[in-house]
């Protein structure tokens, strides 16, 4: 999977704090796999394209509380854990997402 550049200004925080996320950064999204334990798929890449909204519902993640949601353009089409898809984007929590590594 190719990572892009930053295109953008930051304007968030990565769900470790360190970092920061918004639209332009290249993300990994750390899935939920409490009702999968055997998936073998891999931790889909790929950059915001847009801020959510802050409160509601996200695509693999539940949103406690007022915490940002990020539109995820993905590097390659993803297929869910629960078999979904192809997905090319996704509303996520910010609480899934961590910066991708640099290249």
């Amino acid at each position: 999977m190719g990572l892009r550049n930053r295109r953008g200004p930051a304007t968030g925080r990565t769900a470790s704090g360190a970092g920061a996320l918004g639209v332009g950064a290249q993300v990994v999204v750390r899935l939920d796999r409490v009702r999968y334990p055997d998936a073998t798929a891999e931790d889909p890449s790929g950059v915001i394209v847009a801020a959510g909204e802050l409160d509601g519902a996200a695509l693999y993640a539940p949103v406690s509380g007022r915490e940002a949601v990020w539109v995820v353009q993905f590097d390659e089409p993803f297929f869910g854990l629960d078999g979904s898809g192809p997905h090319a984007s996704a509303r996520v929590a910010q609480s899934s997402l961590e910066a991708a590594p640099e290249a």
